[in-house]
């Protein structure tokens, strides 16, 4: 089991109609560009498959925004909380299919990377990746999305990451993003909070009040989906134990994501993500940790499936695979 600890290097209502030149209050942008790939679907996702959402008129675009229930809301909520200045990037989304082509993944990042420079002065990024997309030349488009984004503004602009609680988390996004957060809940009834919390992150970067480091540890194994209901053991006592580690003033997040086992890919699988104010000892210990819990579980995340012969001659095996797709929330598109 590795952990790869990570250094980061960083120095409401919502906005206003007019953007000064120089505002008083640190202007942060919204971006995400999300999708849940299935590699063994051979539909691919297309670039007519993405929904925009509105960003015109432009004085009115994060009133529109802030109505949703998803971490988009929660980083509004959140900003308004917390004195932050807000401005509208490119907000996408395709409903789970095959993997993405490159031709609309490299529209999508351009189109995102384009309207942040034409934005005035931003002091960061709250970026809302699914956290699961394959394209057709990256295995982890979100990776290489954040990588492209790191490249165009520099190692000290902040870029928090707000991923799905079935996202396959790699090394790499790790490494360029400054701090990165998943859905703690599956049913994911708490995007909305999530996205505040990015939010708080966010404002204590910008205001000089800590310095995120991460780390990030993944067990050798798959969660099956079957077993990813956060409710109940085994995974309620590890996102509790999530939610106790946040409650030290030196952990800013603690992140359980139990990966999506349809993306055939290196990161797949689940990970523990933890980021803390400038303590990496801390991170990596505390990331492994949690991972460690994790990997006992795994005598008790077995699939018990029937034979196919027993199960074809009396009809059981059928009615109990469809049972189990039913649960595993599969998409073929």
């Amino acid at each position: 089991m590795r952990t790869l600890v990570v250094f980061m290097l960083t120095p409401f209502l919502f906005f206003a109609p007019a953007l000064s030149a120089e505002s008083a209050r640190p202007r942060i942008a919204i971006g995400g560009i999300s999708h849940e790939s299935n590699s063994f679907n051979p539909s691919k996702t297309k670039l007519a498959d993405f929904r925009r959402r509105n960003t015109e008129p432009f004085d009115q675009v994060l009133l529109e925004w802030a109505k949703s229930n998803d971490e988009v809301s929660g980083y509004i909520e959140g900003a308004g909380r917390l004195g932050l200045e807000l401005y509208p990037g490119l907000v996408a989304a395709a409903d789970p299919k095959g993997p993405v082509t490159d031709e609309a993944f490299n529209t999508l990042v351009e189109e995102l990377i384009r309207r942040l420079r034409s934005a005035p002065r931003l002091d960061g990024l709250l970026l809302a990746n699914h956290g699961a997309m394959v394209v057709e030349s990256y295995p982890h488009g979100d990776a290489e999305m954040v990588r492209r984004l790191r490249q165009v503004f520099g190692p000290a602009f902040p870029i928090v990451v707000t991923h799905d609680f079935h996202a396959n988390i790699s090394p790499e996004i790790v490494k360029d993003s400054t701090a990165l957060i998943t859905y703690k809940e599956n049913p994911h009834i708490d995007t909305k909070e999530r996205g505040m919390q990015a939010a708080r992150i966010m404002a204590e970067i910008v205001s000089g009040k800590v310095k995120p480091v991460q780390a990030i540890a993944k067990p050798p194994m798959m969660y099956n989906i079957v077993f990813q209901y956060t409710q109940v053991a085994p995974l309620r006592p590890i996102v509790d134990e999530s939610r106790l580690l946040e409650k030290n003033p030196k952990i800013l997040a603690v992140s359980v994501s139990g990966g999506y086992q349809y993306a055939d890919v290196p990161a797949m699988g689940p990970s523990v993500v933890v980021v803390t104010d400038n303590d990496p000892v801390l991170a990596a210990r505390e990331a492994q940790r949690v991972a460690d819990m994790l990997w006992a579980t795994r005598d008790k995340i077995v699939l018990n499936l029937p034979d196919a012969a027993p199960g074809s001659a009396n009809g059981h095996g059928r009615q109990h695979w469809w049972r189990l797709v039913g649960r595993q929330h599969l998409h073929f598109g």
